[in-house]
């Protein structure tokens, strides 16, 4: 499997990531471009998802978008 997660400098704006952060289950992470976004700006209906990046045409859950929580390394 490809490594999802590259290394990036984050910016003031950044999502915050860290585990104790109230909407941390609902952040999406997109495999093609990178972006970390809420899930809510990555859909209309909650059925089908696309990556908000203008530039980038990654759609689908576990397709090309993830779950933050799934990719980031566990804590145990």
């Amino acid at each position: 499997m490809e490594q999802l997660l590259e290394s990036r400098e984050t910016g003031t704006d950044d999502v915050d990531l860290s585990r104790g952060a109230d909407d941390f289950d609902s952040l999406l992470f997109c495999g093609r471009c990178g972006e970390r976004f809420q899930a809510a700006e990555a859909t209309d209906d909650g059925w089908y998802y696309r990556c908000p990046n203008e530039d980038c045409d990654a759609e689908g859950i576990h397709e090309d978008l993830y779950p933050v929580k799934d990719v980031l390394p566990s804590t145990h």
